[in-house]
């Protein structure tokens, strides 16, 4: 049987803004589970870095399980970076990426100066060397230069396509769910997200905004009489019809592998949500996690065979807003802000699919045993 040491990760590794990855024994609390029982944590921990006083120079960051293996899902334990410094980086992401450098989402704002655009310049490095960090994957040529930017606005829906999930399927994940490596980039092998905005989790007129993941077994909570054997066969049959996006499974009715999916994601945000999940099998199966500015997850899209992994189906929720009566001119409309950052393995350390599956499980194994230490 597999049992999991409790352990912490130590690397130390410096850069413009003194960061580093450190790893030393933890004697914490064991959490029992059926296979895998507690991590190894990273801590990534900053010196010298001038931040806002919400993140303290002492405390540093810990990167920690959302999922059973064979999902390697992680997020970091608090803000890599401060919401000032994510506010910094919409600014900038907003100024670089309208049709004019005068054509900003924010009107109301003046255009960026030089000093404005080389503090998120800085930044964002920072940013980068942070993700090569607790990924253990330096940037290369072969890499994007910037992360993909991401923002949502909100969608105004009527309160009765809550009733009907498949409906309200399309509205929350409009753009369906996906492995990665979909349209042909199949050497991202690890992806990170950082979330540059809020988004709540209580408000009943205002939610989703979460990235879900249908197929994890989350790593708290999980009813170990279930499982996802059942969605885990639907992943894998339209991976094996070469479909990594689920809007490509033109199979309307309920029971298709890509409504099934998407149906999956539904269930685990009604699951988080505390509302009726329509009876939906998969009840304890998924995990969501919802944005908070500053926080980082990280996970493997291909599997140790170098083949796309079915369990890292995930899809991204729209921010929605019930529409009321009492629907005041005076909301603040919200935005969901993300940056999607692709780790891809370099061309030059592979020459064939058995050597690029090598690449696959040596990174793998890196994050299995940093942050999963297992033991016999």
């Amino acid at each position: 049987m597999l049992t999991l040491g409790p352990i912490i990760v130590l690397i130390s590794l410096s850069f413009g803004r003194c960061f580093s990855l450190v790893v030393f024994p933890s004697f914490g609390q064991e959490r029992q589970r059926q296979l895998f029982m507690v991590t190894e944590s990273a801590y990534l921990e900053r010196s010298t870095i001038p931040i806002a006083a919400t993140i303290k120079h002492d405390e540093p960051i810990k990167m920690f399980p959302l999922s059973c293996p064979p999902l390697l899902l992680l997020q970091s334990s608090a803000p890599v970076i401060s919401k000032e410094e994510c506010d910094s980086l919409i600014e900038y992401f907003d100024y670089i990426t309208s049709p004019t450098e005068h054509d900003y989402p924010h009107n109301n704002m003046d255009n960026l100066d030089a000093t404005q655009i080389e503090h998120a310049k800085s930044l964002l490095d920072d940013v980068h060397n942070i993700v090569d960090t607790v990924t253990n994957c330096p940037k290369h040529d072969g890499e994007t230069k910037l992360p993909r930017y991401v923002r949502y606005y909100e969608t105004v829906i009527d309160e009765d396509i809550l009733s009907d999930p498949q409906s309200f399927s399309q509205v929350l994940l409009p753009d369906g769910v996906h492995v990665d490596t979909n349209n042909g980039k199949l050497f991202r092998h690890i992806t990170a997200i950082l979330y540059l905005t809020n988004s709540s989790s209580s408000d009943i007129f205002n939610f989703g905004g979460g990235t879900t993941f249908p197929l994890a077994m989350p790593w708290i909570g999980a009813d170990d009489m279930n499982d996802n054997s059942s969605l885990l066969s639907s992943a894998k049959a339209l991976l094996e019809r070469n479909i990594q996006h689920t809007k490509a499974d033109i199979d309307q009715s309920t029971n298709s592998d890509g409504r099934r999916l998407e149906l999956a994601c539904v269930n685990t945000f009604n699951r988080d949500r505390e509302v009726d999940t329509f009876g939906y099998e998969h009840n304890t199966v998924g995990v969501r996690v919802v944005p908070q500015a500053g926080r980082l997850i990280m996970f493997h899209n291909v599997d140790d065979a170098g083949m796309p992994d079915p369990a890292s189906f995930h899809g991204g929720e729209e921010l929605i807003r019930i529409r009321t009566d009492q629907q005041s001119t005076q909301n603040v409309e919200m935005t969901k802000n993300i940056l999607v950052f692709f780790k891809e393995i370099p061309l030059n350390s592979f020459t064939d699919q058995e050597s690029f599956a090598e690449c696959a499980a040596k990174a793998r194994q890196w994050t299995t045993k940093t942050y999963y230490q297992l033991r016999q």
